[in-house]
């Protein structure tokens, strides 16, 4: 993790928020921004070469707009990544499936 989060600027920080989920806070910046780095936290993970191939699900929020303390902003962002992880199993499981006969 600490590779995939090595553009962090000196400003910014990166915690361990729960068993698998992380959570940066990327003072100075706005949403087009900050959906840039969430972008590049999913392809750096997503496409790193390594076994298991791991899924990323990422949720922005940004300040005011979706909240003006920590704890409003980070139950945003921890909605809206459930939202993704939600899309992806429907995605996942809308998918054609190949009928095996033995």
């Amino acid at each position: 993790m600490a590779d995939v989060l090595s553009f962090c600027r000196d400003i910014d920080t990166a915690a361990r928020y729960g068993g698998d989920e992380f959570a940066v806070v990327l003072p100075e910046i706005g949403a087009e921004a900050a959906n840039q780095v969430a972008q590049r936290i999913c392809d750096s993970i997503a496409n790193d070469g390594m076994e298991p191939l791991l899924s990323v699900s990422i949720g922005v929020a940004v300040y005011p707009h979706d909240g003006e303390r920590m704890e409003a902003l980070l139950r945003k962002a921890d909605a809206a990544m459930y939202a993704m992880k939600t899309k992806k199993r429907e995605l996942f499981d809308a998918r054609p499936r190949v009928a095996c006969q033995t």
